[in-house]
C-alpha cells in the first residue's frame, strides 16, 4: 500500500473502474523525479486484473528514434493492422518500420494509433501507461498524445507519467492532469520507519522531511542512508542530486571493471544483456565482470535476459560519475557489437555520443538515421540527427547544407524557434548560392507564417531574384509561394508583383505544377485586389493544368494551390473535385507544418457548405497546430473563422472572445484579411441578437477597413 497516496489511488481506481464500464479515461501524472509517479502505474497494473494491459517507458537515450516509443507500446496489437483502413495501416507500417517507407501525415497516423487501440479493447477493458514520458521520441508522443484526444467511449483508461520542468507534445494535449506533491509528515514517517526501522530518530525524520520535500524515493535512500547522513543546512542538495549521491555509494564496493560494466548498462539505453555483454567483452572485460555487475543489488535489476537499473536516478549517477574518456569508450563499444539492421539508427547515436571531435564517419551515420526518419515522417528526429551531424561535420558547406536540412525538418516537425536558430548558423557558413537562396527562402516561408509577412516577403522575392538566372523553375516556386503567403496580409495589388513575375517566367513546356503556382498566386491576388474578371480567369486556367500534375503529389504548396482553387471556385463542378483531391492528399500526406493551412481550408469549406460541426472541429485543430508550430498567422485566421461560427450559431460570449483575439493576433501580425472576418462575425452576432444599429456599425467599420488596405473583393465586403 503506497503511504500518504489516498486522493491519488482514488483517482486511479475510478480510471479504472470508468474503463470497466465502456468510457474512456485520461490521466497526466505530473511530478518531481522519485515522487511516486511510476509507483502509481505500478499500483494501477495491479489492479487491472483481468484488463488488457499496453505499457511503454520512454528511455532518454532513444528520444531521437522516431517512434521507438510507439512500437513498444502497440507491439501486442500489431496482428490487428489489417483490421485498419489501408492507408492508415500502410502509414503505421512505414514509420514503425514494418513496411516500406512513405511520408504521411501525423494526422494518419495518430489515427492508425486510435484504431489500433480501439480494436484491441474490443474484446476486454484497455489499461495503457507510459512512464517516463518525457524521454519518448516526439513523434511517438504526438500519436498517443492524438489519440488520448480522441477516446471517448471505449473502455479504455490512459495513463502517463512525465516529470515536472521537462518537455513534451503531450503536455499540450489538454489531458487531465494529477500532479503529485510530498508526502505529510506522518506519511513520511511511516514510510522512513518502514525504510530503516528504529534507526532514524525523529529529529533526522524532520531534517529529512524538510530537506526532501517529502518526496518519497528521496526519503528511502536517505533513510537507508540515516547512520553516514549529514544532517547540516550546507549540505541539503536537489532531490535529484541527494538520491545520485546515495545511489553511487551502493557502487562503492563494486570493482572497478564491475562499475566499467554499469557505465556501458547506463550508456547502452536498452536492457539487453546479450547486447551488455557483448560490449563488455570489447572492452577487454570479462563474464564475472558483468555477473558482479548484475549482483549490484539495490541499483540494478536482472531477470531473464534484461538488466536495467532499479530508478532513471540510478542509470544518471552511474553514468554522470564516469569520465568523459570512459563514457565515449562506452559508447564506442556498443556501436561496435550493434550489427543487426533493427540498431542502425542506435548504432549511429553511439558513433556520435563516442566522437571527440570531428567524426566524418559518425556524421555519415547520423546523415543516414535523419534520412530514414524523414522518410517514415519522424521530422523531429530527422532534425535531432542532422543537426548532431553537422556538429560532427568539418567542412563548412557540407556543415551548412546538413544544418539546413535539420532545420528544414525541424520547421516540418512544428520546430520553428529551432528551426530559426538553425537557417541562422548555416547562413553563416553557407558559401554556395543555391544553398544560400534554399535557406533565405525557408526563413522567409517560416517569417511570414509567423506574422513577419513583409520582411518574409521581401527575403523570398530576393532569393527568387538571386536564383532564377541559375533556376528558373525555383524561381517561379519561390514567387508563388511568397504571393500565397501574403494572402491575407491586404493590399493585394502591391503582392500582385512578384505573381506577375512568377507569370513572365512560365514556358510552354514547364512541368505543370509550376504554371499552376503561377496562376493561382496571381489569380487569387487579383480577386482580393478586385481586378474584376482577370482573378478568376486564371484561377480557370489552373484548373487544367492541376489535372495533369501527378495524383499523388504530396507537395504542400500543391495541395495549397488545389485547395484554394476548390474554394473559389466550389460551385463548379472542377473546383469541387478540386477541393476534395487536396484535402484527401493532404490528409495523407501533409506534414505538421502544412497542417494549419490544411486544416484550415478544410475548415471553411465546411463551414461555406453549413457543416458547422465538422467546420468547428477542424478549425480548432488547425488553431491549435498553428500555436504549437507558432505560425500565427492561420491562427488568426481559424480563431476568427471559430468567431464566425459563433456568431452564426448564437454563442455571443465565445463569439466576442473569439473575435477579440483573432483582432489582437491580425493587428498584431498584420493579417487584415482575418481582421475583417472578426469585424463581420461581430457584425454578424449583432444581427442575430436583434441590434441591427450595432450590426451597422460593425459591418460599416469593416467597409472602410478593407478599402483602407486595398481589398475589394465582393465576396468578402460585407
Amino acid at each position: 500500500m503506497l503511504l500518504g497516496r489516498e486522493p491519488e489511488l482514488l483517482a486511479i481506481d475510478q480510471a479504472l473502474a470508468a474503463a470497466r464500464l465502456g468510457t474512456s479515461s485520461r490521466l497526466l501524472i505530473r511530478g518531481e523525479p522519485g515522487i511516486g509517479k511510476t509507483a502509481l502505474l505500478e499500483h494501477a497494473v495491479s489492479q487491472a486484473a483481468s484488463m488488457r494491459v499496453l505499457a511503454a517507458r520512454g528511455v532518454e537515450f532513444e528520444a531521437d528514434v522516431p517512434f521507438a516509443g510507439l512500437h513498444e507500446l502497440l507491439h501486442p496489437t500489431l496482428v490487428l493492422l489489417d483490421r485498419l483502413p489501408q492507408r492508415h495501416a500502410a502509414a503505421l507500417r512505414s514509420s514503425l518500420g514494418l513496411g516500406p517507407r512513405i511520408e504521411a501525415d501525423r494526422l494518419i497516423i495518430g489515427a492508425a494509433a486510435l484504431g489500433l487501440i480501439s480494436a484491441y479493447a474490443e474484446d476486454r477493458p484497455l489499461l495503457i501507461t507510459v512512464d517516463d514520458a518525457q524521454w519518448l521520441d516526439r513523434a511517438s508522443s504526438e500519436a498517443i498524445g492524438f489519440a488520448a484526444r480522441r477516446l471517448f467511449a471505449d473502455p479504455v483508461s490512459i495513463l502517463i507519467a512525465i516529470r515536472d520542468e521537462e518537455e513534451s507534445p503531450l503536455l499540450a494535449a489538454g489531458l487531465p492532469e494529477l500532479r503529485l506533491s510530498g508526502l505529510d509528515h506522518a506519511s513520511a514517517t511511516a514510510l522512513l520507519e518502514r525504510a530503516a526501522p528504529g534507526q532514524v530518530s525523529s529529529e533526522r525524520a524532520d531534517w529529512m522531511l524538510n530537506a526532501t520535500g517529502g518526496n518519497p524515493l528521496a526519503l528511502l535512500e536517505l533513510g537507508r542512508e540515516s547512520p553516514h547522513a549529514s544532517t547540516s543546512p550546507h549540505d541539503t542538495l536537489p532531490i535529484a542530486t541527494s538520491v545520485e549521491r546515495a545511489y553511487l555509494r551502493r557502487a562503492d564496493g563494486l570493482s572497478e571493471s564491475a562499475r566499467r560494466v554499469l557505465l556501458v548498462v547506463a550508456a547502452s539505453g536498452t536492457p539487453e544483456l546479450r547486447l551488455v555483454q557483448a560490449a563488455a567483452a570489447a572492452l577487454g572485460l570479462s563474464p564475472s565482470d558483468v555477473e558482479e555487475a548484475e549482483a549490484a543489488r539495490g541499483l540494478v535489476n536482472q531477470r531473464s535476459q534484461r538488466i536495467e537499473f532499479v530508478h532513471p536516478l540510478a542509470r544518471a549517477a552511474i553514468y554522470h560519475s564516469a569520465s568523459p574518456a570512459d563514457r565515449r569508450a562506452a559508447h564506442k563499444a556498443l556501436a561496435n557489437v550493434m550489427s543487426g539492421a533493427d540498431d542502425v539508427d542506435r548504432r549511429a547515436w553511439h558513433l556520435a555520443a563516442a566522437a571527440s571531435g570531428w567524426d566524418a564517419d559518425a556524421a555519415t551515420a547520423l546523415e543516414g538515421a535523419a534520412q530514414r526518419a524523414r522518410e517514415s515522417t519522424g521530422y523531429a528526429a530527422a532534425a535531432s540527427a542532422w543537426t548532431e551531424s553537422a556538429r560532427l561535420t568539418e567542412p563548412p558547406e557540407l556543415r551548412a547544407a546538413r544544418l539546413f536540412n535539420a532545420a528544414q525538418n525541424a520547421w516540418l516537425g512544428g520546430r520553428a524557434e529551432e528551426a530559426v536558430d538553425l537557417l541562422g548558423t548555416a547562413r553563416r557558413l553557407a558559401e554556395g548560392l543555391e544553398l544560400r537562396v534554399d535557406i533565405d527562402n525557408l526563413r522567409g516561408h517560416i517569417a511570414m507564417r509567423r506574422g513577419s509577412v513583409l520582411e518574409g516577403y521581401r527575403m523570398m522575392v530576393g532569393a527568387a531574384d538571386a536564383i532564377e538566372p541559375v533556376d528558373r523553375l525555383q524561381a517561379i516556386r519561390i514567387l508563388a509561394d511568397a504571393s500565397l503567403s501574403a494572402f491575407g496580409a491586404g493590399h493585394p495589388s502591391d503582392m500582385l508583383s512578384a505573381a506577375r513575375q512568377a507569370l513572365d517566367l512560365v514556358r510552354p513546356d514547364d512541368p505543370p505544377e509550376f504554371a499552376v503556382f503561377a496562376h493561382v498566386a496571381y489569380g487569387a491576388l487579383a480577386i482580393l485586389a478586385g481586378h474584376e474578371s482577370d482573378g478568376p480567369n486564371h484561377l480557370h486556367e489552373s484548373v487544367g493544368l492541376l489535372e495533369l500534375v501527378p495524383v499523388a503529389s504530396a507537395d504542400p504548396l500543391v495541395l495549397l494551390c488545389a485547395g484554394l482553387v476548390g474554394l473559389f471556385l466550389r460551385e463548379a463542378e472542377a473546383g469541387r473535385d478540386l477541393l476534395d483531391r487536396a484535402l484527401d492528399q493532404a490528409r495523407e500526406h501533409a506534414p505538421t507544418a502544412a497542417l494549419p493551412a490544411v486544416l484550415f481550408m478544410l475548415g471553411r469549406d465546411a463551414a461555406a457548405t453549413d457543416r458547422w460541426e465538422l467546420a468547428r472541429a477542424h478549425y480548432d485543430e488547425s488553431a491549435r497546430v498553428a500555436r504549437e508550430t507558432t505560425q500565427f498567422t492561420f491562427f488568426a485566421g481559424s480563431t476568427a473563422g471559430l468567431a464566425w461560427l459563433d456568431a452564426l450559431e448564437g454563442r455571443a460570449d465565445e463569439c466576442r472572445a473569439h473575435a477579440a483575439e483573432a483582432l489582437e493576433l491580425a493587428e498584431r501580425y498584420g493579417m487584415g484579411f482575418y481582421k475583417a472576418w472578426s469585424m463581420i462575425a461581430l457584425g454578424q452576432l449583432e444581427l442575430g441578437l436583434g441590434r441591427p444599429d450595432a450590426a451597422l456599425d460593425q459591418l460599416m467599420s469593416c467597409e472602410a477597413f478593407l478599402a483602407e488596405i486595398s481589398i475589394n473583393d465582393p465576396d468578402l465586403s460585407p
